[in-house]
Parts: structure tokens; sequence; C-alpha cells
């Protein structure tokens, strides 16, 4: 939260990132050339979940702590400044979706997660539990009109419910719509042929998450 240590100390790894989540826009980064913005991640359970950044670009958390502080902050730091970003980082716990009841799935997220587990849908080809990603880069058919690459890495979906919106652009507000005009999964599975109810319950279990 300290943008003192940026060199300019006009910003933080909290302005785009407040309590180490999302701010919900885009920001068009260096690290991959110009006019391909993407959207702000979510630090929760980044050290678990390697590779980091959209396009996994950074090998590690740990890389892309320092990168950041590089690049972003345009700050040459001391290692232990990193090192404690690094274990406030791992710190760091989710928090239980609003979606559950009693922290339970309610029975539409349980008729969801029925889906999600189904290998005719394909959802947990990609984003298996318990972190709910194969910690691979995958080409979804998502790359933007100047986009570089194809293959994206996929994300936890481990409280997605707060980080809308949704793909590496944030192309969708709602899961619901990545799913329903997205046909995000298509390429792994049947999502497409899913009715509305199905989707509906499909949406209520990864928004449980």
């Amino acid at each position: 939260n300290d943008a003192t240590i940026c060199y300019q100390h006009w910003q933080s790894c909290a302005s785009c990132h407040p309590d180490a989540r999302t701010d919900a826009l885009n920001w068009d980064l260096m690290n991959d050339g110009a006019s391909n913005p993407k959207s702000t991640k979510s630090m929760i359970l980044a050290h678990q979940t390697p590779p980091a950044m959209a396009e996994g670009v950074r090998p590690t958390a740990e890389a892309a702590v320092r990168a950041g502080m590089e690049h972003i902050l345009f700050a040459n730091r001391p290692e232990e400044e990193a090192a404690a970003i690094d274990a406030y980082l791992k710190s760091l716990r989710p928090v239980p979706s609003p979606h559950l009841v009693d922290g339970r799935l309610s029975p539409a997220a349980e008729r969801g997660k029925k889906l999600f587990e189904d290998r005719r849908v394909g959802c947990a080809a990609c984003h298996p539990a318990p972190l709910y990603t194969d910690l691979r880069k995958h080409n979804v058919g998502t790359r933007s009109p100047y986009g570089s690459v194809d293959d994206f890495d996929t994300p936890t979906l481990i409280e997605v419910w707060r980080t809308a919106p949704y793909l590496h652009d944030g192309r969708y507000l709602r899961v619901k719509d990545l799913l329903a005009e997205g046909k995000h999964g298509k390429q792994r599975g049947r999502v497409e042929k899913l009715s509305e109810a199905e989707i509906a319950d499909l949406v209520e279990f990864v928004l449980s998450l």
C-alpha cells in the first residue's frame, strides 16, 4: 500500500490490486507490447498457481512481484521489500463466497458442480480442484485484434465471484456472459449445448468457489 516505493511516489501495488484483489480495470502494460490491455488479476493464490500474468510471461509470482517493482513502479528497491510483499501475498486466504448457503453449496450449485466435473462439459479439464487451474496455458480462441499470442494462463476460479469482469481482457461482465455468449470451454467440452437452466446452475457453482 506504500506509494513511496514507486519512483514518482504516485502509485502502489494496491493502486491496481486493492486488498490484493482487482480494481476491475484493464491496463496496457509494457511486458507484452502495446494496444492489448489486460484485466487486472487478483493476487489470491498467486504463489500457488504459476505462471503469473495473463499470458504467463512471468514464471512465478515472485518473479512478477520483482518485475512489477521494476517495470510498473519504475523502482530499484531492496530485495527485502520484494520478499516482504511475497510474504504478505502468501498470507492471504480466500474469502468464502456470498453465494454459499450456511457455508455450503446451494442445491443449484450442487447441480452445477456435477456439470462442472462432467467430462462431456469439460470445465474441470482446465480448472481441476482444489485450485481450479491446471497451471497451464491454453488457446481458447480469445486472442484480441492487437494481441500477440494465442495461449493464455488458466486462472484459478477461487474467489471468481469478486473478480469481474472476466477473461484476460475483461470483455465479459458476468460469468454467465462468458459461458452463454463467449462459449468459453467449447474447445474442451460441450458447454455450448447446455440449456439455460444448466448454465445457471454451472454459474452458481463457479460463483460459489
